[in-house]
C-alpha cells in the first residue's frame, strides 16, 4: 500500500483543540488508514506539551514538535496557529528520542537522541527498511545544534541522512520549546529515526547574495562572534544598517541582524549562512551555530524572486532524489529570514514547492536554523535556507 500523508492546521486559541482539529483534518486525508508518525508544529502562543499530549492521543502515532516562527501547510502561512503532517505506511519503522541540555551538552543529547538506534537500525534492515532519515528539532536559541548534528552524523550509519529544524518563537528570541510525544521543555532536542524502504529525497537552496566586503572574523568563542577585522563585531551591522538610513542599537537588533544574515564564504562562494541572533553591550553577535576564528564573512540580502528560485532548486533536489518514486509529502524548513523578506509573497514559495511534485501535502516551521547532512553535503546546520524533504510513497 505504500506510504501516505496528509496535512492539517488550526487557528484556535486552546492548544488542546487546536490540535484534535488538525489530527482530525489529517486524519480526513489518509482515507482510513492509521497513521504511525507525525509533525507538528505550534506557535509559541500554544503550550506545546499539551499539544502534543492531544494529538497523540487522537492520532496515536508517534508525534514530535517544536514551537516556530510561523506555521506552513500548502494551504499558506499563518503565525499564531498550529500545522501538523500525519504518516501513514507499511514501509516504515520509526524510532524516536528527546533529550534536555542541548545548551551545555550537545554530545550527551547526542548519546540520548540516539539511544537504541543501532538494535532498531539491525531490525528494520533486517525486515527490508534499510534507509536511515533522522528528523531533528532544536532548541533555537541553544546555539549549539551544529555540534548537535555533526555528533549525530558521527557515529551514523553510511548513507544515514539527517533533517529538520531550530525551534522559534516568533522572532521575539526568549523563548523556544521543542517536543516528543508527551515531554516538551526548552533547551532540549527531539528526534524521529524512520526507517524506510525507500530513501527520503532532501534538497537544500538559499538565494542569498552578498551586500558588504568581506570581513574577516579576528575573534570569537563558541557560537558568539566578538570581533570582525578587529573591530567589535556589531559594528559591521551599524555601519550596514546606516547605509540604509537604519540606526541600529543592540536593543531593537534581532529583526535587522535575522534579515541579513552573514554568510561564510570558500574563496568565490558562499559555503553556509549563519544567523545572528542579537547583539551584546560589548558588540558581540549572539549567532544560531559558530563561526570559527578566521573566516570570511560578509553581510548576506535576499530579493523575493531568488529565493523562490532557490526554493523551487531545493525542491528540484529532493524530487531527483527520489528517483522513479513520487512524492507522497513534503517536509518544509524554512528560515525566519526567509519569511520577513518574502511577507505576504511566502505563498509564492510554497506553490513553487507543490509544482515541483504536484499536489502533495506539505507541513514546516518557520526556524531559528535548519538542519540537511545528507549524501553529497558535508555541512548539516543551516541559516537563511530552504531545506526541502519530499517523503517517498
Amino acid at each position: 500500500m505504500g506510504t501516505v500523508t496528509a496535512s492539517g492546521s488550526s487557528k484556535l486559541f486552546d492548544s488542546d483543540a487546536a490540535a484534535r482539529e488538525a489530527v482530525r483534518a489529517a486524519l480526513a486525508g489518509l482515507d482510513g488508514r492509521q497513521p504511525s508518525v507525525g509533525f507538528l508544529f505550534a506557535s509559541p502562543a500554544h503550550d506545546l506539551g499539551r499539544a502534543l499530549r492531544a494529538a497523540r492521543e487522537a492520532s496515536r502515532a508517534n508525534v514530535i514538535g517544536c514551537s516556530t516562527a510561523g506555521e506552513i501547510t500548502e494551504r499558506g502561512l499563518t503565525h499564531g496557529g498550529l500545522a501538523l503532517l500525519l504518516v501513514a505506511s507499511d514501509t516504515i519503522a520509526a524510532h524516536a528520542g528527546f533529550s534536555l541540555g542541548l545548551r551545555h551538552n550537545a554530545r550527551n543529547v547526542a548519546d540520548q537522541l540516539d539511544h537504541g538506534l543501532t538494535e532498531a537500525g539491525h531490525l528494520a534492515a533486517a525486515d527490508g527498511r534499510p534507509h536511515l532519515t533522522s528528523v531533528v528539532l532544536t532548541d533555537g536559541l541553544a546555539g549549539t545544534g551544529e555540534r548537535l548534528v555533526d555528533d549525530l552524523h558521527g557515529r551514523a550509519k553510511t548513507g544515514a541522512q539527517i533533517v529538520g529544524g531550530a525551534a522559534g518563537d516568533e522572532g521575539k528570541f526568549l523563548r523556544t520549546v521543542v517536543g516528543a510525544d508527551a515531554q516538551s521543555a526548552r533547551d532540549a532536542a527531539a528526534a524521529l529515526h524512520v526507517f524506510d524502504a525507500t530513501r527520503w529525497g532532501v534538497g537544500v537552496d538559499h538565494g542569498l547574495r552578498p551586500t558588504s566586503e568581506r570581513m574577516r572574523v579576528t575573534r570569537a568563542t563558541g557560537n558568539v562572534v566578538h570581533e570582525l577585522d578587529g573591530r567589535p563585531a556589531f559594528s559591521a551591522y551599524q555601519e550596514h544598517a546606516a547605509t540604509r538610513g537604519v540606526d541600529l542599537t543592540p536593543q531593537r537588533a534581532s529583526p535587522y541582524l535575522i534579515g541579513n544574515e552573514l554568510g561564510v564564504h570558500f574563496f568565490d562562494k558562499i559555503e553556509r549562512v549563519r544567523a545572528p541572533l542579537s547583539a551584546g553591550s560589548d558588540g558581540s553577535l549572539s549567532c544560531a551555530a559558530e563561526i570559527p576564528v578566521g573566516s570570511m564573512v560578509s553581510i548576506l540580502d535576499g530579493e523575493p524572486d531568488s529565493m523562490i528560485h532557490a526554493a523551487r532548486a531545493a525542491a528540484t533536489e529532493a524530487k531527483q532524489s527520489l528517483g522513479e518514486r513520487r512524492a507522497a509529502g513534503v517536509l518544509l524548513f524554512d528560515c525566519v529570514c526567509r519569511g520577513m523578506i518574502l511577507k505576504g509573497k511566502f505563498q509564492r514559495e510554497i506553490e513553487a514547492v507543490r509544482s515541483t511534485f504536484g499536489d502533495v501535502p506539505v507541513a514546516g516551521f518557520l526556524t531559528y536554523g535548519e538542519i540537511a547532512r545528507y549524501r553529497g553535503r558535508s555541512d548539516g546546520w543551516h541559516n537563511a535556507t530552504a531545506v526541502v524533504v519530499a517523503i517517498p510513497a
